[in-house]
């Protein structure tokens, strides 16, 4: 839909956004690591940026060039969350020289020795305040055409 109305238009554009949606990643999620891999041959390393955010791998690319009839500038970005496990701060990113980024972060193996369940203590307050939490609700006459049921009070329950 995009890319039909833009066909005619600058098909330079349309062939960039069909080289990023083409951009497809290889994901591997293994016991011990997570890994990306991203061909990005067209940017250098300089143009490319790996953030690691809590829960989330964020990678950007932005190339800039110029040409005869102009200035091309190319940008994506991409965003992964990460598996149970994996640790933002331990994240390792790495370039290859055929344009192959390749993220890897290693995951944590849970030992089989420590408990799977702890006991929480509980710790005495002394007595709760729940008078305090109560509002009392007032009948109040509404003006719609909708029967209400008639409100019972302690008091004509006797």
């Amino acid at each position: 839909m995009f890319l039909n109305s833009l066909h005619g238009l600058r098909p330079k554009l349309c062939s960039f956004v069909r080289y990023t949606r083409g951009i497809r990643p290889q994901i591997k999620v293994a016991k011990e690591k997570f890994q990306i891999s991203l061909d990005l041959h067209q940017f250098k390393r300089e143009e490319i940026r790996v953030k690691a955010i809590p829960d989330y791998v964020v990678i950007e690319g932005k190339l800039e060039r110029k040409t005869k009839r102009g200035e091309v500038i190319k940008q994506f970005v991409r965003k992964f969350r990460l598996p149970d496990g994996c640790d933002p701060k331990t994240i390792k990113s790495e370039l290859s020289s055929d344009g192959i980024l390749t993220i890897t972060a290693p995951r944590k193996i849970y030992d089989a020795n420590i408990p799977s369940e702890t006991i929480v203590p509980i710790t005495y307050s002394g007595p709760s305040k729940d008078n305090e939490s109560i509002i009392p609700v007032k009948e109040t006459k509404c003006n719609s055409p909708v029967k209400q049921r008639p409100v019972c009070d302690d008091k004509t329950k006797k």
